[in-house]
């Protein structure tokens, strides 16, 4: 894919760094002109100096052939109109809406007129807050993303000393509002499990589950194996 991102703070460096190290392209767009210099030695891809709210600017990023747009801005009205003007220019292409502002993501997602120019809207703060509540209330879960409200993605580790390592998957039993749904070997390799599948002797195992089953599944997976098994 090629992306085109407005900010080059942490979080839209972060991001250009994760989609380059998949073998997508980037450009970042930078107000900044001490930041955006510093950028371009940080990033294979372009880095301009400018303002993503000058549709100018954002033909200078070749926003007309970009798959998708994500404004990461700490400015909410800017990546607002950023997006607008991405869609305005570009009607195929597919925009991610930052807000830091909770009051205005739900003014945004709330008039109709206005959720037509983003397809995505991520707060990292409020993101931020609910990772660290959901720790303290249910801590030790490696956590990895809250689809909807109630439910969670998380990632358990397994090695030589797991109880379920190499385990067929229908023998775990987990409870009716758990599922897992995806496994990596230890190099990497990732497998969609079924029942028969056989979880690896070291890896990770992905699961979804409902909050009120996350202990359970825990308990289940986290036990270790006799000293005298291992």
């Amino acid at each position: 894919m090629f992306v085109v991102i407005m900010g080059a703070g942490r979080v839209g460096y972060l991001v250009a760094k994760m989609l380059e190290s998949e073998g997508h392209d980037v450009t970042i767009i930078e107000k900044d002109k001490g930041r955006a210099k510093e950028l371009s030695l940080l990033i294979n891809g372009l880095v301009i100096e400018g303002d993503a709210t000058d549709p100018k600017t954002l033909e200078e990023a070749n926003i007309k052939q970009a798959d998708a747009f994500a404004a990461l801005t700490g400015k909410d009205d800017a990546n607002l109109l950023a997006c607008i003007l991405a869609k305005h220019l570009n009607g195929n292409i597919k925009t991610s809406l930052r807000i830091s502002n909770p009051q205005n993501r739900r003014i945004f997602e709330e008039v109709t007129d206005l959720k037509r120019y983003f397809d995505f809207v991520i707060s990292p703060e409020e993101i931020a807050a609910e990772y660290i509540s959901r720790n303290i209330v249910t801590p030790g879960f490696d956590r990895v993303l809250y689809p909807k409200e109630g439910a969670e993605i998380v990632r358990f580790t397994i090695d030589e000393k797991s109880e379920i390592a190499g385990k067929l998957v229908r023998d775990l039993k987990l409870p009716k509002d758990a599922l897992m749904v995806a496994i990596y070997d230890e190099k990497g390799n990732l497998t969609i499990p079924s029942g028969d599948t056989k979880l690896p002797n070291r890896g990770q195992i992905i699961i979804f589950a409902k909050n009120s089953a996350l202990d359970t599944v825990k308990n289940l997976l986290e036990k270790k194996k006799p000293e005298n098994e291992s």
